[in-house]
């Protein structure tokens, strides 16, 4: 889940967590949106209504007859889509800030007696590699649109999987100009096609959104490092 910043999104605390204290340092942001995302990812009211527990059906549909290889699920929360990869023979990697969430990954996986690495780390600072991996997972990752990160991570003929919020969103919300987010019409495949890939699928869909479970426009991606 993506660290504070101005692009960043800005969710709404329930009552049942506190709101960000105020004139905080960095650090003490850092702490309070990991507790945040934790609280969120692992809320038992907050996962029975605003947060979809099955992997992402973008990526079961285009993984479905893929040949295991190496993923690297990008702020991966308590691990939905990368359990779902490490179950079908993936060597999974997940990288997310909510320390708790990972932990909550790892019983899991250990209870389905599948292998997968976590790394508690922030992803707007962790290092991707370079052509390290078949697969990338970025589903509600941030909101940033990653191609030249992608491109470098990525091994060619590797995939990125790409699923999140539409611009459109902000009018439907009447988000603040300070907390915009999502990805504006055909702004994903022209910047993929831009650093060498295939585009192999994009849709804007109205949809049920898995995190948050609102009906809203939708960018879907799937696009093939050349």
């Amino acid at each position: 889940m993506p660290e504070p910043s101005a692009a960043a999104p800005q969710l709404t605390p329930s009552a049942a967590y506190p709101p960000p204290p105020t004139d905080a340092t960095a650090e003490q942001q850092r702490e309070y949106q990991r507790g945040l995302w934790n609280h969120l990812l692992l809320d038992d009211t907050w996962r029975q209504t605003r947060f979809n527990p099955a992997p992402n059906l973008l990526l079961t549909e285009t993984v479905g007859e893929l040949a295991p290889g190496t993923a690297l699920d990008v702020n991966m929360g308590e691990g939905r889509n990368a359990l779902h990869l490490a179950r079908l023979g993936w060597q999974v990697t997940g990288v997310d800030i909510a320390d708790a969430a990972l932990r909550y990954a790892q019983q899991r996986a250990r209870q389905l007696g599948v292998a997968l690495t976590t790394i508690e780390h922030d992803a707007a600072s962790f290092d991707w590699g370079h052509h390290c991996w078949d697969l990338l997972v970025l589903c509600y990752a941030d909101e940033q649109t990653h191609a030249e990160r992608a491109a470098a991570a990525l091994k060619p003929g590797g995939l990125v999987v790409f699923e999140n919020f539409h611009y459109d969103v902000n009018e439907a919300r009447k988000n603040p100009p300070s907390q915009q987010i999502g990805f504006r019409t055909q702004e994903l495949p022209d910047l993929y096609s831009a650093a060498g890939f295939r585009i192999l699928r994009y849709e804007e869909p109205v949809a049920i959104a898995d995190f948050s479970r609102e009906t809203q426009r939708l960018v879907r991606l799937v696009a093939q490092k050349l």
